[in-house]
């Protein structure tokens, strides 16, 4: 792991960062405390509470991973955290061999655990062999998919090509494993380009009806609320479920060296269709959840509301996906529309000065990394300069008396002792250390912010 960057924040906030960074880890290494916290989840929760053990995002391959993030940010404590970093993972490693991962998503599958050992194989030599081994089960479960899979019938299911479980998730840690240099890499490298080939031919496609195939139809929806907004079907625009995800995956291949025919035409085009779709408020350029279609298979874009201000949802991730197709494509007109349209995001925060939950995939944590994300890659002043308020507002959320030092609010009303890192306290350590220590992010990839 490369220790390249410097803190974000100034000294005495970054103290207090680390310093509940800590706590929060203190706790999540606590077995009891966090079966309570993880019952008390199961029972509260408004939907059905998902934790894997070996979920990257929501189980236990995360928890290795913050423990070994904590060994690099916590020096006083190092070998501690390394050990157990090690160990949490060694028993998620075993735990394949009784029950296999036979998905290949980010979320709960293949490339997260993947990604997780590509991250302790950085700096730890050992882990290499796991990695290739990972990595080979990861393609094999990638070819094996038909080509034109995603495309083929009347639309696609709600998670066929999104970050957390679906084609962009793997795509982020395939084109950027190490194991694409070594002796399995032909493999590895294959199964990169069915993706992005897979990726690439979905967003030109339509249906038999002319709608596009990357929309989402009603009978695929993970919620029957979803049929009051979008009766008809819609297209999402969420980084994490929607087009901005296929856009961030396919600059990411692009940059790396993807040579797969129409690449670059279609992050460009993918790139113009996500500006086109923006909306102006009075901040600057916004988006709204996604793009109704009407009975007929048309997009309805007037009027729309704009969504969630977060990672998941809204302009936060979107920019993030526009920054990286202008890094893919060299343009710094997309890159400054990326920027502005992330000062704009900023500028709402000036006004509201607030962030409801504290949390990677729709809080205060998921806006911290990404704030940190630009401060860094564009020299932003606007990014640089509301970093320390944005890590002030996500510490606000902190509080020593719970269980696990944060909660999520799931939905209004609902607070959630949770670990992991997409909706719980790991993820707001990672977050806290991200601004506050000089270790590199990398864990972020999974999230597709870089």
């Amino acid at each position: 792991m490369s220790i390249n960057v410097q803190p974000l924040v100034p000294d005495a906030l970054a103290a207090r960062s680390r310093e509940f960074a800590e706590l929060i880890v203190r706790r999540l290494a606590d077995p009891e405390l966090v079966r309570q916290s993880l019952n008390s989840c199961e029972k509260n929760a408004a939907n059905p509470f998902l934790w894997g053990g070996v979920s990257l995002l929501a189980g236990e391959t995360g928890s290795a991973l913050t423990f070994r993030y904590a060994g690099r940010a916590i020096p006083d404590a190092a070998e501690y955290w390394t050990d157990l970093a090690h160990e949490r993972l060694a028993t998620v490693v075993r735990s394949t061999h009784d029950v296999p991962v036979d998905e290949p998503g980010m979320a709960g599958g293949t490339a997260g655990l993947a990604l997780a050992l590509a991250d302790f194989a950085s700096d730890d030599p050992r882990y290499g062999r796991a990695l290739a081994g990972i990595d080979t089960q990861l393609a094999a479960q990638v070819t094996d998919l038909p080509p034109g899979h995603t495309t083929a019938g009347d639309g696609v299911a709600f998670d066929a090509y999104d970050v957390v479980a679906g084609l962009s998730g793997v795509l982020a840690h395939l084109t950027a494993t190490p194991t694409a240099q070594g002796p399995d890499g032909s493999v590895v490298r294959r199964a990169a380009e069915h993706l992005t080939a897979e990726l690439v031919a979905l967003s030109g496609a339509r249906t038999a009806e002319g709608r596009p195939s990357w929309y989402v139809p009603p009978r695929h929806y993970p919620l029957a609320s979803y049929r009051e907004s979008f009766p008809h079907g819609y297209v999402n625009l969420g980084l994490a479920h929607g087009v901005p995800g296929i856009l961030s995956a396919l600059a990411l291949s692009l940059s790396h060296g993807d040579r797969t025919p129409r690449l670059a035409e279609t992050v460009r085009r993918i790139a113009d269709y996500v500006v086109a779709v923006s909306f102006e408020d009075p901040w600057g350029v916004n988006w709204p959840t996604g793009i109704p279609l009407d009975a007929s298979g048309a997009e309805q874009r007037a009027g729309l509301a704009p969504a969630r201000a977060a990672w998941c949802y809204g302009a936060p991730g979107i920019a993030c996906a526009l920054l990286n197709a202008a890094a893919a494509l060299g343009d710094p007109r997309l890159r400054s529309i990326a920027v502005d349209a992330f000062e704009a995001v900023l500028r709402r925060f000036d006004d509201s000065g607030r962030i409801s939950s504290a949390t990677v995939c729709h809080g205060t944590a998921g806006l911290v990394l990404i704030c940190a994300e630009f401060a860094r890659r564009t020299g932003s002043e606007k990014a640089r300069t509301s970093l320390p308020r944005l890590t002030e507002h996500l510490l606000s959320h902190c509080d020593p008396d719970l269980p696990l030092g944060i909660q999520d609010l799931e939905q209004p009303g609902v607070l959630l002792d949770s670990p992991g890192i997409l909706t719980g306290a790991d993820g707001v350590a990672l977050a806290l250390w991200a601004v506050s220590t000089p270790v590199e992010p990398r864990w972020t990839r999974a999230l597709l912010i870089a």
